[in-house]
């Protein structure tokens, strides 16, 4: 039964119903054969709907073993059919099934995508019928290995497209959501474009230049220079923001024994993950709790109490504790008194450390000491400074300008490099070193630059970047 007009489904996004690849120049001999492969791209499951993906060259070939609606004459328009199992015609579902045809499609292939019943049974007996027929399991992420390869995707696109899938917050979804649509590529599309200008500027004085430069086109390569710098140095400025988007901010509740901490720990995480009582002691290991504040994914971690002393069990505990302390971006330093006087230190001083007086609403004789947050559990309006000190906090991560956001440490790493050649093309030119040492470091950092992008990156690192995708994208 052929749907409505209304279900034809658009071309991806940037293409039109004919229209080629986005980008081309990827190799993709080597990083996986020209076959057919199968996947359920929805977690399996209890639910409404599932959705099994199959692109390459047999797409069509194999769909047309288990039902026969027109596809190959009316693709991107989505058919209701009678799914049966090519050998034995037993009807395995009704399913929704539409054709996408190459290359206009999101892996660059001819795909195939069948809306079938949710559960754990009906879309496994799909794939099985599909491999039966010779198709093969896809591995994780091959599905955007393809589009990438095949110039649907850059390698910051597909990046995010990933960041998106897994994001734990509103804003992480937000920044791969910007990434997905070519905002980290332009930027370091127009920044590969000034240095290339530039490179072309310096090698025409390699070639055509007797004497010293000019004193105007040194001053005009001094300028390109400092420009790409502040932009590089901006664009890094984002990766502290991107980092805590995509691994979380690992907040930990530290302080003594009976300091208020797993009671604080349960407030913050709305619900009662942690034993409270009024025994010193009662937590010996780190309980962790994730939640959204502010758009922020956060991670808090309750942690033993710090102190001398102790059994084994209390000191396997406390060493969990400088553990977490060690691995923590905020801690949450309490104490009923005063909790600048709690003995605590990292290896690390990259930690903001926010000082709590815990248990407020008993009776106490000294106030606050300067800089410290009073705080109680029990009473209501108590949580409410230590909540706002929270969100400043995080607040602090967010670039200074709008922009896209370093998301990957592979992307951080290239940045870097390409900053520290752009630093030594400068150094050298103040200090007038020969032209061809700056050309150099100059082609190193577009170099650097199309290692982001994705054009010159190594094959091992490509599969370890998919390798992190779900199977089914």
């Amino acid at each position: 039964m052929i749907m409505p007009e209304a279900a034809t489904i658009p071309a991806p996004r940037g293409l039109s119903a004919d229209s080629g690849p986005a980008t081309t120049g990827h190799t993709s001999a080597n990083l996986y054969p020209n076959d057919t492969i199968v996947s359920q791209a929805t977690p399996p499951g209890a639910s409404g709907v599932a959705l099994v993906r199959i692109s390459g060259p047999q797409s069509l070939d194999y769909i047309g073993q288990l039902c026969n609606p027109p596809l190959a004459e009316h693709p991107r328009h989505a058919f209701l059919a009678a799914l049966t199992a090519p050998r034995t015609g037993t009807v395995i579902d009704d399913a929704l099934v539409t054709y996408f045809k190459g290359p206009a499609s999101f892996t660059g292939e001819d795909v195939v995508e069948i809306g079938t019943h949710g559960g754990y049974v009906t879309p496994r007996l799909v794939v099985q019928a599909c491999l039966g027929l010779g198709a093969r399991q896809a591995n994780p992420g091959e599905f955007s290995l393809r589009a990438y390869l095949n110039g649907k995707l850059d390698l910051p696109a597909a990046e995010a497209l990933h960041e998106q899938i897994t994001s734990l917050s509103r804003r992480g979804q937000q920044a791969a959501s910007g990434n997905l649509h070519g905002q980290l590529s332009k930027l370091l599309d127009a920044l590969r474009q000034q240095l290339r200008n530039l490179l072309a500027t310096l090698e025409h004085e390699l070639d055509f230049s007797e004497d010293e430069i000019e004193s105007t086109t040194q001053q005009q390569i001094q300028a390109t220079l400092e420009e790409a710098l502040a932009n590089l140095r901006r664009l890094l400025a984002t990766a502290p923001y991107g980092r805590i988007l995509r691994d979380g901010c690992r907040i930990v509740i530290a302080g003594a024994p009976n300091a208020g901490k797993s009671s604080l720990f349960n407030a913050l995480s709305g619900r009662e993950r942690a034993i409270v009582t009024d025994i010193p002691g009662t937590t010996r290991d780190s309980l962790e709790s994730w939640i959204d504040m502010d758009g922020f994914p956060v991670c808090l971690i309750d942690t033993a109490g710090l102190h001398e002393g102790g059994d084994r069990l209390e000191r396997l505990g406390i060493e969990r504790s400088e553990e977490a302390l060690e691995g923590a971006d905020l801690v949450l330093l309490l104490d009923p008194d005063d909790p600048t006087t709690a003995p605590i230190s990292f290896t690390s001083t990259e930690k903001t450390i926010i000082y709590v007086k815990s248990k407020s609403d008993l009776p106490s004789r000294d106030p606050a000491p300067e800089g410290v947050i009073r705080c109680s559990v029990v009473k209501e309006g108590g949580l409410d400074a230590l909540h706002q000190a929270l969100i400043e906090a995080l607040q602090g991560y967010i670039p200074a300008t709008d922009g896209p956001v370093v998301t990957s440490d592979r992307q951080r790493a290239a940045i870097e490099s390409a900053l520290s050649s752009l630093i030594i093309a400068r150094d050298g030119m103040l200090a007038g070193q020969p032209l061809d040492l700056l050309t150099g470091e100059v082609r190193l950092a577009v170099d650097q630059l199309a290692e982001i992008m994705g054009e010159t990156t190594r094959q091992d690192v490509l599969q370890e970047i998919f390798a992190q995708f779900c199977v089914g994208k």
